[in-house]
């Protein structure tokens, strides 16, 4: 009887266990999922606009129901201030890279090249060190960045200089450069302030920052979007959902697992969104674009495990 106890009882935490796993799955395709979204419309920055809008309609019920003024202290204004503003500029690069290259390849460049930076920044300003093992996963994302990347007449330092070249890619490498501050940012502002809160409050900070921004840089015209489209409405509206929807799924798995296990598995949104690039929107290169991506995605993996 003791036996069949627990065995239901291992048999149960298991369950447990992979819960988490997969709402993160979620979340990573979710994430991925909106950047192909955007990706798909006719004018990428106008719809990460309108899809920012749509996210604070959507989950304005559980603002509303969850929104304490009291439960904010002072000290986590300055995070949610500053997080704001690092979004507006995160969405902004993000629209001109999609404007600019691939989803396949500007996704894996974004999300590959942020803990890269971001742990290059700590060495340099930190004083801190990678450990061997860290460094091999640098290896495996650059490696997997450059085959993403390659192309006819493009290998050696060609290849490597060619990442620079390219407007897309450099707004992607923008992109990462702003993910790996507000990540800092976001993980001491988080703590001081309930999450589904800082949240909501930073997405419409973000939201008003980058329309002003958009309409200071180029005046991105809305109207190209077709608006009264139902197909426009459904893709932004989906969008809007997926962005704000897969970091609450993030935060909620994160209460119940290890964080650096939690990092570690949103990353097989790389191959996500290398996926949806090369076999739906039919960019080119399928083979070496997923080899590519598999390539980030096994670095972020073991980075987000062994840092």
């Amino acid at each position: 009887m003791a036996v069949g106890i627990a065995a239901r009882r291992e048999r149960t935490t298991a369950a447990l266990d992979l819960f988490p796993l997969g709402l993160i799955f979620i979340a990573a395709f979710l994430h991925a999922f909106w950047n192909f979204a955007a990706k798909g419309a006719d004018e990428p920055r106008a719809m990460l606009q309108i899809s920012l809008w749509a996210s604070l309609i959507i989950f304005a019920p559980v603002f509303i129901w969850r929104f304490e003024l009291a439960a904010i202290p002072p000290g986590a204004w300055k995070f949610i201030l500053t997080t704001g503003t690092l979004h507006s500029f995160y969405f902004y690069a993000l629209g001109r890279a999609y404007q600019e290259g691939e989803l396949s390849r500007i996704y894996p460049l974004a999300r590959g090249s942020a803990p890269v930076l971001a742990a290059m920044l700590a060495v340099l300003f930190l004083g801190e060190r990678i450990s061997l093992t860290g460094g091999a996963a640098i290896l495996l994302i650059v490696a997997g960045v450059f085959t993403s990347h390659i192309g006819p007449g493009t290998a050696g330092m060609r290849g490597i200089l060619g990442l620079f070249k390219e407007p897309g890619s450099r707004w992607a490498l923008a992109t990462g450069l702003v993910t790996s501050i507000y990540s800092v940012v976001d993980k001491a502002g988080v703590t001081l302030a309930p999450p589904e809160i800082y949240i909501y409050l930073m997405f419409t900070l973000t939201a008003l920052l980058n329309l002003s921004l958009q309409l200071t840089k180029e005046r991105v015209n809305l109207k190209t979007l077709h608006l009264g489209d139902p197909k426009t409405l459904l893709r932004a509206a989906t969008g809007g959902f997926c962005m704000m929807g897969a970091y609450g799924l993030v935060l909620f798995a994160m209460r119940m697992s290890q964080v650096s296990y939690v990092v570690a598995a949103r990353e097989v949104s790389v191959l996500i969104g290398a996926a949806l690039g090369v076999f739906i929107l039919k960019e080119g290169g399928k083979r070496q674009k997923m080899i590519g991506a598999g390539l980030v995605a096994a670095g972020l993996v073991i980075f987000a495990l062994v840092e």
